[in-house]
C-alpha cells in the first residue's frame, strides 16, 4: 500500500431516512438561487420518486427544472440535450437523481455549463476542465454507483462504441444525500446488481496499482457491509430490509470514496467491454467480471487477494500458494455471484459470437489496464468469458 499519495473526498454527506426533503434547504445554504435543473430517467419521474425533491426546491424558493431523460450508459447525446436545457434556462445547480447513469449526464452537465465546446471533447481533453459556475447535487436511488462521492463520470459513444471516462476535481458533487427510503421500490435483481457494483468498486481500488492506506479502510469495511447485508436486503422484510439496504447505501458511498482515490483495473475494463458489446447492466456485469479480475493479480498481491477471499468466507488450505489463492478467491465470488442471482453472461442475452469484440475493448482500455498488476492477453480474456457465459 503505498504510503505518498492524494486524497480528495468531494461531497459533503447527508445520510438520513427522508433526507431528500432537505434538498431545497441544502442548496439554499450553499447559495442556489432561480433555476434548478434536476436530472433523472422517466422512469423515476413517473413514478412519483422526484417528487419530495421537487416539492423541497419548490418551498425553498427555487425553481425546479426536470430534465428527466437520461438513459443507461450516459448517452452523449442525452448529455448534449441536457447541456442545452442548462444554459437556455441559465440554471443555478443540477440536482442527479438516481442511479449511476443519472449522476454522470448530470456531472458532464454541471461540468460543462459554463463552457464551449462539445461534451466529448471534454472527455477526450482537449475541452479543458475548470471550476464549476453551478453547483453539483447528488441523491442516489440505487445501492452501487458510489458516484454520488467521487469526481468520476462516463458517457458512452454510442458510434463509436466507447465509454470514455473523465476524472477531475470538479467533477464530483458538493453535497451527496444518501436516503434508504428512495431504494424500496428496487427489486431483487436490480439490489444485488447495485450492490456488486460497489464491491467491485472496493475490491479493485484495494488490489490496484494506486491503493494507499488512507482509502484501504474505507475499501475493506465497505466489502464486509456487502458481503453481511446483501443477502439480508434479498431474504427480509420490512425493517430488516429497510436496515439492510441503508447499510448498502453506506457502503457504497464508501466504495465510491475509496476508488476515486486510486481508480479500478481489470474488472472494470472487462464489464465495459461488456456493457458497449453486450448492453448487460453494469454491475452485473462488474460481479461477472471481477473474479478473473482478481485471480488474476493473486501472484503478485497474493496477501490481499487473500484478504478479500477472507471477508467472503473462503477457507485456505494450509501452504497454498499465491496461484491457487487467486483460484479460491475467483471460485468463492462465483458462489456469491450465484447465491444473489447473478449466474452467467447468457443470464443477460450475451451470446458466443459477442465475447470476441468484448475481450478486444478490455485489453484496449488503458486506463484500467495500466492500473493493475498485470495486463491480459486476450485469449486468456476471452478464455473467461466463455467459462462465465
Amino acid at each position: 500500500m503505498l504510503t505518498q499519495f492524494s486524497f480528495h473526498a468531494p461531497s459533503f454527506v447527508v445520510s438520513e431516512r427522508n433526507g431528500c426533503t432537505k434538498t431545497g434547504g441544502l442548496l439554499k445554504s450553499y447559495g442556489a438561487e432561480g433555476k434548478v435543473l434536476l436530472v433523472c430517467g422517466s422512469r423515476t419521474s413517473g413514478l412519483g420518486l422526484l417528487d419530495p425533491v421537487v416539492d423541497s426546491v419548490r418551498a425553498a424558493g427555487l425553481e425546479p427544472v426536470v430534465f428527466d431523460k437520461s438513459l443507461p450508459d450516459a448517452p452523449v447525446e442525452v448529455v448534449r440535450e441536457g447541456l442545452q436545457v442548462a444554459k437556455r434556462e441559465g440554471v443555478s445547480a443540477v440536482v442527479a437523481f438516481g442511479g449511476g447513469s443519472a449522476m454522470d449526464t448530470a456531472k458532464a452537465i454541471a461540468c460543462m455549463a459554463h463552457l464551449e465546446g462539445d461534451v466529448l471533447d471534454y472527455c477526450r481533453g482537449t475541452v479543458a476542465p475548470s471550476p464549476r459556475k453551478c453547483l453539483l447535487f447528488a441523491i442516489p436511488t440505487t445501492c452501487g454507483t458510489g458516484s454520488e462521492a467521487t469526481d468520476i463520470g462516463v458517457v458512452l459513444d454510442r458510434q463509436g462504441s466507447y465509454k470514455y471516462i473523465f476524472a477531475n476535481p470538479f467533477a464530483g458533487p458538493d453535497v451527496a444525500i444518501l436516503d434508504p427510503l428512495l431504494l424500496l421500490s428496487l427489486s431483487p435483481q436490480m439490489i444485488a446488481a447495485t450492490a456488486m457494483d460497489a464491491f467491485s468498486h472496493s475490491a479493485e481500488a484495494y488490489t490496484c496499482r494506486a491503493a494507499n492506506v488512507m482509502m484501504e479502510p474505507l475499501a475493506l469495511y465497505s466489502m464486509r457491509e456487502i458481503v453481511t447485508y446483501l443477502p439480508k436486503a434479498l431474504s427480509t422484510s420490512g425493517e430488516a430490509r429497510l436496515d439492510a439496504i441503508e447499510r448498502l447505501l453506506i457502503a457504497s458511498c464508501m466504495a465510491g470514496q475509496a476508488f476515486t482515490q486510486v481508480g479500478l483495473h481489470l474488472g472494470h475494463a472487462i464489464a465495459h467491454g461488456i456493457g458497449v458489446h453486450g448492453h448487460v447492466h453494469h454491475g452485473a456485469a462488474c460481479a461477472l467480471a471481477l473474479p478473473y479480475a482478481l485471480a488474476s493479480v493473486s501472484e503478485e498481491i497474493p496477501d490481499r487477494i487473500r484478504a478479500v477471499g477472507e471477508l467472503l468466507g473462503a477457507a485456505f488450505p494450509s501452504g497454498c500458494d499465491a496461484k491457487e489463492i487467486g483460484r479460491l478467491v475467483g471460485e468463492e465470488l462465483l458462489r456469491f455471484n450465484r447465491s444473489v442471482g447473478i449466474q452467467s453472461l447468457s443470464q443477460y442475452g450475451v451470446k458466443e459470437e459477442q465475447l470476441d469484440a468484448m475481450a478486444e475493448y478490455a485489453v484496449h482500455e488503458e486506463g484500467t489496464q495500466g492500473n493493475s498488476y498485470r495486463r491480459s492477453p486476450k485469449e486468456e480474456l476471452l478464455d473467461y468469458l466463455r467459462r462465465i457465459l
